[in-house]
This record gives structure tokens, sequence and C-alpha cells, in this order.
């Protein structure tokens, strides 16, 4: 895995005791063959004692490439001067059937048999993740019916791919629809689940913040 870059986000999750575990998200300051140093982040200080020299921790980093998990233990507490894991030789990538859904109100188009009916359907997304997205639309839609879809994300780029319709259910006006990718470039999938993951970390500070 050679994504690693400084300013990349790492989730890290450890257990505090038997009975509860921990998650935080923190930036890779600097990295080394076999070790990262890390930016722990000013929201969590609490959790700093919990994470002594020889902590035991998983690793999770979102690439454009994929998502990988390992195995790490703490080098040096985040209560020293640079707060740094281990970075192992062995990294698997992970291939996620839970994605992370993030509630994003974007452009959304479907079609079908563009060389016979050119039907098109343009729409706005309710929420997005890597499996699949929530859409709203006058009609209902046949389930497991066939469409070519093109989601336009928040930076400008476009993710493409082919997905069935899981299913839809009138609410109130409108349709509350639910499509399922099924065939999908893994570069766009991972985009697609990096900016849910932002967009939680985002959340999750806001809420710490008002709460």
């Amino acid at each position: 895995m050679n994504e690693l870059e400084a300013g990349q986000k790492i989730r890290l999750k450890f257990n505090i005791s038997s009975l509860r575990s921990e998650s935080i998200t923190c930036v890779v300051k600097w990295f080394e063959e076999d070790r990262v140093a890390l930016v722990f982040p000013d929201d969590c200080p609490h959790l700093k004692k919990s994470l002594p020299e020889g902590k035991e921790l998983e690793a999770i980093v979102y690439t454009d490439s994929g998502i990988y998990a390992f195995d790490s233990i703490v080098i040096n507490s985040p209560l020293e001067h640079d707060f740094i894991i281990e970075f192992p030789d062995e990294k698997k990538r992970t291939q996620r059937r839970d994605y992370i859904r993030a509630p994003f109100n974007l452009r959304f188009v479907l079609s079908k048999d563009a060389i016979k009916d050119g039907i098109e359907l343009e729409t706005k997304t309710i929420n997005i993740g890597g499996g699949g997205v929530r859409f709203l639309l006058k009609d209902e839609l046949k389930t497991n019916d066939l469409w070519d879809f093109t989601l336009y994300m928040p930076d400008g780029t476009i993710a493409k791919g082919k997905g069935i319709i899981l299913y839809s259910l009138l609410q109130g006006k409108l349709v509350v629809s639910v499509i399922k990718f099924v065939d999908i470039s893994e570069t766009d999938r991972n985009r697609i689940i990096k900016k849910c993951f932002e967009e939680e970390v985002r959340n999750l500070k806001l809420k710490k913040l008002t709460g």
C-alpha cells in the first residue's frame, strides 16, 4: 500500500475495557517504513490516557484505491511529543458490506434503453453510500429493474455505473426508492465512501461542539 501520505485520515479502533470500545479519527503527520506519526484529534483529549505504549488497536485507512485495515500497536503514547503507531508489512484490503451512509442532496440521473426509448429520470438523492443511493421520485420504479446511473458528487466529479432497484415506498406525494450498485468502478465507489466518511467525521465534530 503506497497511498499513505501526510494529511491522510486514519480511523483507530481500540478497547477501553472488556465491555467498551472507542474509535477516533487521526491525521497522518509523517510516516516511515514501519511506523506512522499521527495528529491526535483535539476533541478527544480524555482518550489520550487510554492509548499507552504497547496498546493494541485496529487502524483503517481510506484511500482512492481502496480501504485498508491493519492491526497495530502504540509505539509512542499521544501524551508524548509525537503519537506514533506501528505500520506493519501486512495490510489487508477490505470489502465493506456495511457502508457508511451520509445525507447528501445531490443531482442523480437514471437512464435505461437509451438506444431504443431514451428513458431518463433526473432527481435528487436523500443519502448516499458505497453500496447504493436513496432518492426521491414522483413515480414508483419496479423492484429489481436495472438502470444506468450518474451521480454528481459535491466536488464536481461524476460517479457512473449500473444498479438495481431494491424497493420503492410511497411517502406523501413522492416515492422513496433505493438503488443498489451492481456495476461501479472501484475508483468511483471509493470516492463515494471517502466523501461519506468525511461527512461523518464533520458531523461528529459538530455534535461535540454543540453537545
